[in-house]
């Protein structure tokens, strides 16, 4: 059995095109901080400023600038390819979103949001749990957010907490701890490589004119062809089945969510 850890992150938060949530499932929390702060240490990047108060600057995609971003991105990347840890992600594409799916007629808006945001990461969590992709058992787990990554104010921890924190076997719980945590600070690499990797999903979707951006988004693509991962584009992943996804791509895969026919009929019934 695996004691693992669990970072979720999201971008596109204010955006009006897209939104993406994205989990890294990560076994050995230990040895891949490790070789992520080594990555770090071979670069030399570090705060230089007192005003900071953690000794490495934070890897956050938004503000890559520099061939320094560029490089410990690439190396980075290269470490999550080495690893046993593995990325899924949830992408929202808000032209089709419909909240006659996630509530009643007279609900606002937001609320309707806030409840799909809920159902989207208890979707992405829920077939780990039940069947994980290394074939051993979830139990213990620790699940971190960024506090900064939380869409409409919504505290989705509350809700996965009373969703996965029961026992299960007669004793153990799947997800142990859930904790709320600054991706800066320095016990936070792996939070910071689900930031990159969620990051470079999302430059497929919109791209910015940052060339820094865009060639760590085409150095992940590339780094995951031999896994079978051709594109990071729409049209590649709405190509497969939510129920095949994570079997045809075990090491990174992006679920385009859209309603289910269910779904569809459940709404329709409700207007009759």
């Amino acid at each position: 059995m695996s004691r693992f850890r669990i970072f979720v992150d999201e971008a596109g938060t204010h955006g009006e095109e897209w939104l993406i949530i994205g989990m890294l499932f990560v076994p050995d929390h230990g040895s891949l901080h490790s070789d992520l702060c080594k990555a770090k240490d071979n670069h030399s990047y570090f705060n230089r400023s007192p005003k900071y108060s953690s000794t490495y600057k934070e890897t956050h995609l938004a503000k890559f600038r520099s061939r320094y971003d560029l490089a410990v991105g690439k190396e980075w990347v290269d470490l999550f390819i080495k690893h046993t840890c593995y990325f899924r992600c949830v992408v929202i594409d808000w032209a089709i979103w419909d909240g006659v799916y996630f509530g009643g007629a007279f609900e606002p808006e937001p609320l309707k949001k806030r409840r799909a945001y809920k159902k989207w990461a208890e979707m992405l969590l829920h077939p780990e749990i039940r069947e994980p992709c290394l074939g051993k058992p979830i139990y213990h787990a620790k699940l971190y957010l960024d506090r900064l990554r939380i869409m409409y104010t919504y505290d989705v921890l509350e809700h996965l907490e009373e969703r996965f924190k029961k026992n299960y076997q007669g004793e153990s719980p799947y997800i142990e701890e859930f904790q709320h945590t600054d991706s800066w600070k320095d016990a936070n690499q792996c939070l910071q490589l689900c930031d990159l990797l969620t990051g470079c999903q999302y430059q497929a979707l919109v791209p910015s004119t940052n060339q820094e951006k865009l060639a760590m988004r085409d150095y992940l693509a590339l780094a995951l062809r031999p896994f079978g991962v051709k594109r990071l584009d729409p049209s590649f992943w709405r190509g497969y089945a939510s129920t095949t996804l994570t079997k045809n791509f075990p090491k990174f895969s992006s679920w385009f969510w859209r309603p289910t026919e269910e779904g569809k009929k459940r709404v329709k019934r409700n207007r009759h």
